[in-house]
């Protein structure tokens, strides 16, 4: 009897194993995940700078988020140039009073820009101008823009000291 059910485990081992080396082998494909590197473009080396007398409602540049900046710097020496009151801007830039010392010249150059995670981007520059205004346009000046449908707008406007 321990014969027969040695014999039968045998045969059906046998019969399993041939039956597993008939089988289709699917292959195994083992894909290497890539590491995707988003390239942001080149901040423009240029130094934006913007006199009082000379301001356009046009911008310089074609970029919106650049075109924000400048419009808020264009608004910040002019509060009543065209466009200004439809902007979405910082209240702040349109306060009027005698103790205020507006700037009639500033000067700004992009040195850096990171994105944050609720949509917005920062953009730091290297500041000058003829005025305090807040200590908003002396060193590094950040602008927070927020996307408006397919434009962009300033948010707000803060300095940090270096």
């Amino acid at each position: 009897m321990k014969k027969i059910i040695v014999a039968l485990g045998l045969i059906l081992l046998v019969s399993f194993s041939t039956y597993l080396l008939k089988k289709d082998h699917k292959e195994v494909v083992m894909v290497e995940e890539q590491e995707i590197i988003v390239q942001e473009p080149k901040l423009p080396d240029t130094l934006f700078s913007f006199k009082k007398e000379e301001l356009t409602k046009e911008c310089s540049t074609s970029n919106a988020q650049f075109c924000a900046i400048e419009q808020a710097v264009k608004c910040t020496i002019n509060p009543d140039l065209e466009g200004c009151s439809e902007a979405k801007l910082p209240k702040f830039i349109f306060l009027s009073d005698s103790g205020i010392d507006r700037p009639s010249e500033i000067s700004y150059k992009l040195t850096d820009k990171k994105i944050l995670n609720n949509q917005n981007v920062e953009f730091y520059t290297d500041s000058s101008c003829n005025g305090t205004w807040f200590g908003l346009c002396h060193g590094r000046v950040i602008y927070v823009l927020a996307p408006e449908g397919n434009n962009w707008s300033v948010k707000d406007i803060y300095a940090i000291e270096q």
